[in-house]
């Protein structure tokens, strides 16, 4: 059976976007973090992207 999960996630992404909202995924493979916002300054912008790309921060703990 397929996996229908990034199919998902693009149309999820695709529909937010409609409704004005930009989305940060983690490049990670297999982490799930993603953060969406709308309508934030650029330096708001600028923390949320470093906080979404950087896995350290938000990864498993052990």
């Amino acid at each position: 059976m397929p996996n229908l999960k990034p199919y998902a996630d693009q149309v999820s992404d695709a529909i937010a976007r409609l409704n004005g909202m930009r989305t940060l995924r983690c490049p990670a493979p297999g982490c799930t973090v993603r953060i969406r916002y709308r309508a934030v300054t650029p330096d708001e912008a600028g923390r949320l992207a470093a906080l979404a790309h950087d896995h350290t921060r938000h990864g498993n703990r052990k």
